[in-house]
């Protein structure tokens, strides 16, 4: 996996989306270098899954183009789609008993069709290379030893591993990610950022929806964020992530302070409670 250098453009231009007649984002213009991982915040409500939908082509544009490589996205058949894009929703669940090889493993699926070519009828070469794609997946999401066990039986914070292995066996070179460290603790929420941040490496883009506003700061190269109905902002976490900008999109009075370990970086804090004197 990642032999060959993974390159993905994507270009926004006056892209509109919503459902029917009801508009949430408009005009939203914006190009993607190979290598960025951007993150995508606002508050609830402002469009961020619809927009990440209607990149990734679930959902049509109102009006506007989203191009990947030059290609509109909505051109694209569900194969090609597929085989280009990874996405990753809150809305993942582990019903199914797969073992963690198995889902790990239908990442490939779209590299021999759906249905024709499950791993239980690959042969030959094209089976060597997806074990060995699979295998390496595993290993860098941190997952070794885990090959057998049931997803059912996995941790949040396991389960969201197996999903990002599995969007690395893949090999798209646009990731898609929905509150990826969502409801999970601080390691795990570190341990889903690092490894989205290394599969941008080979020429990745990824675009990352996030709440937490300290993530976006550690680790995208630029912020978007959206509300109102339109792109509010768009640059570096310095650029965006300030108090000015922070409080007119959310409402409350954040505080912008310098990373303790590292000046460059912003940390983000919220006001501090107005809580009653307890009696003595």
């Amino acid at each position: 996996m990642d032999t060959l250098k993974l390159v993905s453009r994507l270009e926004l231009e006056r892209l509109s989306i919503g459902f029917g007649k009801k508009t949430i984002l408009s005009g939203l213009s914006l190009s993607v270098k190979p290598g960025e991982l951007i993150a995508l915040t606002g508050p609830n409500g402002s469009g961020k899954t619809t927009l990440l939908k209607t990149i990734g082509g679930l959902l049509k544009p109102l009006a506007g183009t989203a191009l990947l490589d030059g290609r509109d996205i909505t051109l694209m058949s569900k194969r090609e789609k597929a085989m280009k894009i990874s996405l990753l929703f809150q809305s993942a669940t582990s019903d199914w008993g797969f073992t963690v090889e198995e889902l790990v493993n239908q990442g490939r699926f779209p590299h021999h069709g759906f249905f024709k070519r499950g791993a239980a009828q690959n042969t030959g070469q094209t089976a060597v290379l997806d074990k060995a794609i699979v295998g390496k997946a595993i290993r860098s999401a941190g997952l070794s030893g885990f090959e057998h066990r049931a997803v059912t039986e996995l941790s949040g914070g396991e389960f969201q591993r197996v999903l990002i292995a599995r969007a690395m066996s893949q090999e798209a070179g646009l990731l898609l990610l929905d509150e990826p460290a969502n409801n999970l603790d601080p390691k795990y929420q570190y341990m889903v950022m690092n490894l989205v941040r290394s599969m941008t490496a080979f020429g990745r883009v990824a675009i990352v929806s996030l709440h937490d506003l300290n993530l976006a700061s550690l680790y995208a190269d630029r912020v978007m964020l959206v509300g109102k109905g339109g792109l509010v902002a768009m640059g570096r976490p310095s650029e965006v992530l300030r108090e000015d900008i922070l409080e007119a999109v959310f409402g409350i009075p954040l505080v912008i302070a310098p990373h303790i370990h590292d000046s460059g970086i912003q940390a983000v804090f919220p006001p501090l409670p107005d809580i009653p004197e307890r009696p003595v």
